[in-house]
């Protein structure tokens, strides 16, 4: 479904991301890895119109991602959360997930005068929050505004606003960040069912939760790709463990970070 080729960012004289190559099928969970400065974010923020390419395709269903402006790329199907809930102040928690939503509901005339298939599709709407809400253990914050949430729980709204609209690709930047060992368990049933409906790209960095959730990962260093295979595979690469540890020790046990 998605073919990155070539993929090339530069900031001045700094190359972010060095000809990265990339294919993510229609579903699944692909984890993307890298110590702090790899250009992961990098990735997703030129994936999204974010942030401009020097080079490269990224192809999603025939359609050049890059090609595109930020709107355009939401209206294709993609979908994120991001490093730090970017979360709207002025609005509950159940109102951010709805912000999911927005390219799906009417607006202008049409939603003015609420026509009964206005009505109906916002009803849905209302259902599809309430019922994410439930399922990451939210409705009792759906009234709440994000500042005066934990930080976890802003992460968990994030992710749904990104999870509601039912992408075909699913972009999260470290989901998992500042999630306590009750929520991420939630969390991590909500984006295995995600995976069986579209594609997950993921940037994650505990190695326990990659092994458990992805089918694929793909390792960047220094803007350059340096591995990409099952997830067993990965963690035995030579210049995956010096990446991370500097050392030639396998680093598929749960107590690293990467």
């Amino acid at each position: 479904m998605l073919s990155a080729r070539g993929v090339s960012v530069r900031f001045g004289g700094l190359t972010a991301i060095d000809g990265v190559n990339l294919d993510i099928p229609e579903r699944g969970i692909f984890a993307l890895v890298g110590p702090n400065g790899a250009g992961k974010t990098t990735f997703l923020n030129v994936m999204t119109g974010i942030c401009s390419a020097a080079g490269g395709t990224i192809i999603l269903n025939g359609v050049d991602l890059l090609r595109l402006k930020p709107h355009e790329v939401i209206h294709r199907g993609v979908a994120r959360s991001f490093q730090h809930a970017e979360l709207i102040s002025g609005l509950t928690v159940r109102e951010n997930i709805l912000v999911g939503l927005h390219t799906q509901i009417a607006v202008g005339i049409e939603g003015a005068l609420m026509l009964p298939w206005t009505r109906r599709h916002e009803a849905g709407a209302r259902d599809r929050s309430e019922a994410l809400l439930r399922k990451l253990n939210l409705w009792y914050f759906r009234d709440a505004r994000p500042a005066d949430l934990p930080y976890g729980v802003q992460k968990l709204v994030d992710v749904a606003r990104a999870l509601i609209s039912g992408p075909k690709l699913l972009l999260l930047d470290e989901p998992f960040a500042g999630l306590s060992e009750g929520e991420a368990p939630r969390l991590a049933e909500c984006i295995a069912e995600a995976g069986t409906q579209c594609a997950v790209l993921m940037i994650e960095h505990h190695l326990e939760l990659i092994t458990q959730m992805a089918e694929r990962v793909m390792v960047m260093n220094f803007g350059r790709k340096i591995a990409d295979g099952r997830p067993a595979e990965v963690c035995a690469d030579p210049a995956v463990i010096s990446c991370y540890l500097g050392t030639r020790r396998n680093i598929s046990g749960p107590a690293h970070k990467c």
